[in-house]
C-alpha cells in the first residue's frame, strides 16, 4: 500500500506533508522515528491490555471461585461485552482516521470533558469505578492495539492519499499546454 514518493527536499513547492497524530511526518519516509514510535505505541498498548487483563482477572475472580455461576457469567459477560465494544471501536476509529471525522460528521477532536475526574475518586469508590471503567473499556484498547498492528494505520492511509493526490495534481497541472494570453484569432 506504501507508494513511493521523492524525498521531501525534492516536494514541489505548496506540497507540505500533513502530520499524522502520533506519528508526525515521520510517516512520510518511514524510517527509525517512525517505526520507534509505531514500536513505542505497542508496547505502550501491550503494557495496557496487560493491566486491564489483571483488573479483569480480579472482577471475575471476586465473582465466585473458579467454575462458579457467578464466576462464568462474568466471564462470559466480559468477553462478550469487549468483543463487540471492540469490534464496533475499531471500525469507529478507522473510519475516524480514514476520513478526519467521527461517523456522526463532528470533527476529529471534538471530544467529552471531565471523564477524566471520576478516576480522582477515593478510597472504595474510586476503585469500584475504575475497576468498572476497565471492564467497559477493555474493548476499545484491544482495538486500539489492532489499529497500531496494521500495516498502514487509517491516519497514515489518509495522510499518503492526501500527498499522492497533491502529487498527481502538481503533475497534471505542469503536463497541460499553457495557452498564451492576449491573442485571438480572426
Amino acid at each position: 500500500m506504501t507508494s513511493s514518493f521523492p524525498p521531501r527536499s525534492q516536494l514541489p513547492p505548496g506540497i507540505t506533508i500533513p502530520r499524522v497524530p502520533a506519528l508526525g511526518t515521520s510517516w512520510y519516509e518511514r524510517g527509525f522515528p517512525y517505526w520507534a514510535r509505531r514500536a513505542g505505541a505497542v508496547l505502550l498498548l501491550c503494557v495496557a491490555v496487560a493491566i486491564y487483563a489483571a483488573v479483569i482477572a480480579g472482577a471475575v475472580r471476586a465473582a465466585g471461585p473458579p467454575g462458579s455461576a457467578g464466576f462464568g457469567a462474568v466471564l462470559v459477560a466480559e468477553i462478550a461485552f469487549s468483543a463487540v465494544t471492540g469490534v464496533f471501536a475499531f471500525r469507529h476509529l478507522w473510519h475516524l482516521g480514514i476520513t478526519g471525522r467521527s461517523a456522526s460528521g463532528s470533527p476529529r477532536g471534538a471530544s467529552g470533558t471531565g471523564a477524566g475526574l471520576l478516576l480522582f475518586q477515593a478510597g472504595a469508590a474510586g476503585a469500584a469505578m475504575l475497576a468498572a471503567s476497565v471492564l467497559l473499556s477493555a474493548g476499545f484498547v484491544l482495538a486500539s492495539l489492532a489499529l497500531w498492528l496494521v500495516p498502514v494505520p487509517p491516519a497514515e492511509r489518509r495522510a499518503r492519499d492526501l500527498v499522492a493526490a497533491r502529487l498527481r495534481q502538481y503533475h497534471a497541472d505542469r503536463s497541460r499546454p499553457h495557452r498564451k494570453h492576449g491573442r485571438r484569432s480572426a
